[in-house]
């Protein structure tokens, strides 16, 4: 054990950061569970992914975990210029941030930030990802956020990570006079339409404050609270009701346990140590290609929403080099989007004779023509051949990756504006059983079910929707949907 100090009594750090660096090639690097793509010199883009594993193999001990490999690797964008770094991040002063995409979860980071490890918001995201994927539960928002923050502020040392730390990103919760902790019901039972950024941050202060209690207070000679904590998160997860049944297991009111916890916060926070070795194993990489790390800045700078910047990127391409092809399909469908539909329009007319396209150019194929479609039902017409387009080429895309969750996106889409529900839920389906953990895929098929009348078969999607999103307005929608209830649901599946 190790004592961290009064939690009380901490101040808020201010972080510096180290001036721009100059920019080298781009690899990528892939360890077990990780895939970096980085212009960082080599030596410390394998101490980052060396923390990486480390930090991933404590968070798997902490939790009683089986060490396997995950179904996805993350990947990670290591910046060595702070103000490349920048274009994605949306603000300044963060080391690094997570998103995840339709083509997965991303990291990114900056080396002048002062490491991986400096950045509480990355492994925070990066346990959401593990527990996703790893618990057959949906946790209560509070113990999400909590456990995320718990594991999120771990000190990697020489041979021990220590877990409990005081996570210093909220330290700025309870500042100024009359702030305080929630109560345990406003936990239990969060205002998920609030969107304001004091609250939330006191609301994920107060969960890492609550999930310290529960998971390590006892060391501190405070009642052992875990096993009852573990119980009474699956009979919520079962549909109990979190503020009725909190007594019945942990055997003391919530009036009581507030006390406890105020009590607990005047105390000395403890950490838990951790043997975990180095991580030894080898790191290979591979040299990226001119247009391949062009290729992959943009479509990152496109799953944002950031389109003048994917068109940055791409318009440096080396037209007919390697990578090319994907180069020019990602340019055409931002074309499309802009209203210049010339690039989209010459390469469909040339797409028969480009030989064998990679499944990132079979998507972005498959996305023109869905976007032909949907110009034409816009106009009030059918178009079978862009309909048949968009099916076709995506189906050359899962072929060849079955896990590529673009191409099915635009697959469901174009059975939908067929009104081929049946084929729509189909595909929807298949790609939920490559990635039954991803926020967007789950919030597709719930918000689809609900829609076509299905109300019964949404709620477990939506479910993982309300607890997973931090979005206030896709939570509010969620809600209202599965407020109606069950029957509501199962009368409209009837008809």
């Amino acid at each position: 054990m190790r004592n961290t100090g009064p939690l009380l009594t901490l101040l808020v750090a201010v972080v510096i950061y180290s001036p721009l660096s100059t920019a080298g090639d781009w690899y990528e690097y892939k360890s077990d569970n990780f895939t970096v793509y980085s212009d960082v010199p080599e030596r410390r883009v394998n101490e980052m992914m060396r923390d990486l594993e480390r930090f991933r193999r404590a968070a798997l001990s902490f939790t009683g975990l089986e060490e396997r490999p995950e179904n996805r690797k993350l990947r990670v964008y290591h910046f060595d210029s702070a103000r490349e770094f920048r274009k994605f991040a949306d603000r300044d002063n963060i080391a690094g941030f997570y998103r995840e995409t339709w083509g997965g979860p991303v990291i990114f980071s900056r080396q002048d930030a002062g490491g991986i490890s400096d950045s509480g918001l990355m492994f925070h995201e990066y346990v959401h990802h593990l527990m996703r994927e790893r618990s057959a539960i949906t946790y209560p928002r509070w113990y999400s956020e909590g456990f995320a923050e718990l594991l999120a502020s771990a000190e990697l040392r020489d041979d021990v990570v220590v877990i409990g730390g005081v996570p210093h990103w909220r330290l700025g919760a309870w500042a100024g006079a009359g702030s305080r902790p929630l109560g345990l019901r406003a936990l239990l039972k969060p205002d998920l339409q609030r969107d304001g950024r004091r609250y939330w941050n006191n609301y994920y202060a107060t969960a890492w404050l609550f999930t310290h209690y529960v998971q390590l207070g006892m060391h501190a000679g405070n009642p052992d609270y875990k096993t009852a904590n573990s119980r009474y998160l699956n009979a919520v997860a079962d549909g109990a009701d979190p503020e009725t049944v909190f007594e019945d297991f942990f055997g003391t009111p919530i009036d009581h346990m507030e006390r406890e916890l105020q009590d607990y916060m005047r105390d000395d926070i403890y950490g838990f140590r951790l043997d975990v070795p180095e991580y030894d194993y080898a790191i290979p990489r591979r040299a990226l290609g001119h247009n391949e790390h062009l290729y992959l800045l943009a479509q990152q700078a496109q799953d944002q929403g950031n389109e003048p910047l994917a068109l940055e990127y791409l318009q440096q391409s080396e037209r007919y080099a390697p990578g090319w092809q994907e180069n020019r399909a990602a340019i055409a469908v931002l074309g499309d989007h802009r209203q210049d539909f010339e690039p989209g329009d010459k390469l469909l007319e040339d797409v028969d004779g480009l030989g064998r396209l990679s499944h990132h150019t079979a998507t972005k194929v498959s996305r023109l023509y869905l976007n032909r479609l949907q110009r034409r039902l816009a106009a009030g017409e059918w178009d079978e051949q862009a309909y048949r387009g968009a099916v076709e080429y995506a189906g050359l895309a899962l072929e060849q990756d079955p896990r590529h969750l673009p191409a099915y996106r635009y697959l469901w889409t174009a059975h939908q504006h067929r009104g081929d529900k049946d084929a729509a839920v189909r595909t929807m389906m298949a790609a939920y059983q490559y990635e039954p953990d991803h926020l967007a895929l789950n919030s597709a098929i719930g918000f689809y079910l609900a829609a076509i009348g299905k109300r019964a078969l949404a709620r477990g999607f939506l479910e993982r929707v309300l607890a997973w999103s931090h979005s206030a307005e896709v939570r509010a929608r969620a809600e209202a949907i599965l407020q109606q209830g069950d029957s509501a649901g199962e009368t409209a599946d009837a008809g």
